[in-house]
């Protein structure tokens, strides 16, 4: 099965002065889901823009995947801050269905193609809890020849894309063509990002599915995200990672043997990283 990373670096740029700063241990998370993706599920690509594939080069990573930079024209129409998460998007409107649309952040440690079949597949279901997932009536300043469709279900509960595969036929145009209308019509300037971009990005994916009358499905229980083997998630642990040295030393040094083990042809490109050179020389 066809998938692909997406990496809009504006985001990361406005944090860090202009510059595109990545943690060795999400440089390293990057690096084992390309990798196992391609080793047991398929070909993955790379869409960025023109200063993350730059990046790239210099980390000496394009072996993992072709790379495309058709996120050059989010710049300057589509705010970084509110909408952290628009090049995945944007990234999935490039894309032929049927495809999957893989964070960067999220290993697959398995086969999931017996899973993908006609059906819309999500990582999880997510519960509508009113702090990241208010009342679109209460919480969002609409322009006013916007309007949401009559036909989406809001008592749906949302649908984390960390993982996201997508049948063929026209839900997937359709939800990426839904998420940037409202993106374009919110007008609250002040509005908390998380509770914005998640309602583009995972809550109309389920009333978009449902409108087109296509299953969305799950690759885990959300009431069980701890107890199953098929994915590695990093997502909230991040925060864990920068504020323990521990911790982080720990996660990265698994990584790199991890890579070492099944991926050996990568030591050089591993230890001609700056980032990574340290944890090849402290074996």
């Amino acid at each position: 099965m066809r998938a692909f990373h997406s990496y809009w670096s504006a985001p990361n740029r406005g944090r860090h002065g202009g510059e595109i700063v990545i943690p060795d241990y999400e440089l390293l998370t990057m690096m084992l889901s390309a990798l196992k993706w391609r080793q047991l599920n398929g070909p993955i690509q790379m869409v960025t823009d023109s200063a993350g594939a730059a990046f790239f080069e210099r980390a000496g990573l394009t072996g993992l995947w072709p790379i495309s930079a058709a996120l050059d024209d989010l710049d300057g129409t589509t705010d970084p801050f509110r909408f952290w998460a628009a090049g995945k998007l944007r990234a999935l409107r490039t894309m032929d269905a049927p495809c999957v649309m893989l964070d960067t952040d999220m290993i697959v440690w398995s086969d999931v193609s017996p899973s993908l079949t006609n059906a819309a597949v999500a990582a999880h279901r997510e519960p509508l809890d009113p702090v990241v997932y208010p009342n679109p009536a209460a919480a969002f300043t609409l322009a006013e020849n916007y309007a949401f469709p009559p036909e989406w279900d809001f008592s749906l509960p949302a649908a984390n894309t960390a993982f996201l595969y997508l049948p063929a036929g026209p839900l997937k145009d359709d939800y990426v063509d839904a998420a940037f209308a409202f993106m374009r019509a919110l007008r609250n300037d002040a509005i908390d990002p998380t509770v914005s971009m998640c309602f583009a990005e995972q809550r109309i994916l389920p009333m978009c599915a449902a409108a087109h009358g296509v299953p969305l499905r799950t690759l885990l229980d959300v009431n069980a995200l701890n107890d199953q083997e098929c994915i590695t998630h990093l997502w909230g642990h991040k925060n864990e990672l920068a504020a323990s040295p521990e911790r982080r030393v720990a996660y990265c040094l698994r990584c790199v043997l991890r890579i070492l083990r099944d991926f050996p042809e990568w030591e050089s490109v591993l230890a001609a990283n700056a980032q990574t050179a340290p944890y090849i020389e402290s074996l």
